[in-house]
């Protein structure tokens, strides 16, 4: 299977929830965010938030990082949504992996706004 096709795939909710989440969702993300962190510090000489590593502050990134951070975290938002709806198993899982998710849109505003 390409990867091509695994990203279609997963954006369509076809890949179990679990996978999805914590494969995808919290796994690839970190990797993705920190790889971004570490791009805008090595082509834009952007350290000042050096210092904040643990929380990761995207307020002085460049908007091109921006723009990319908010279209990942779309993409993934949206795979996971779908894998939380098509998911049988129990109820509290699905209500909970939407509420992670919508927290997880909610909070992309904070990389523009602050």
């Amino acid at each position: 299977m390409s990867i091509r096709n695994l990203l279609i795939e997963f954006f369509e909710g076809r890949i179990k929830l679990w996978k999805s989440y914590w494969l995808v969702g919290e796994l690839l993300n970190g990797v993705v965010l920190l790889i971004i962190f570490n791009l805008e510090i090595y082509f834009f000489n952007n350290n000042s938030s050096v210092s904040q590593i643990p929380f990761l502050d995207f307020s002085n990134f460049t908007l091109l990082s921006k723009i990319i951070i908010f279209v990942w975290t779309i993409f993934i938002s949206i795979g996971i949504w779908r894998a939380a709806e098509n998911y049988k198993g129990n109820i509290f899982w699905i209500i909970l992996t939407f509420i992670i998710v919508a927290y997880r849109c909610f909070s992309l505003r904070l990389i523009f706004f602050i």
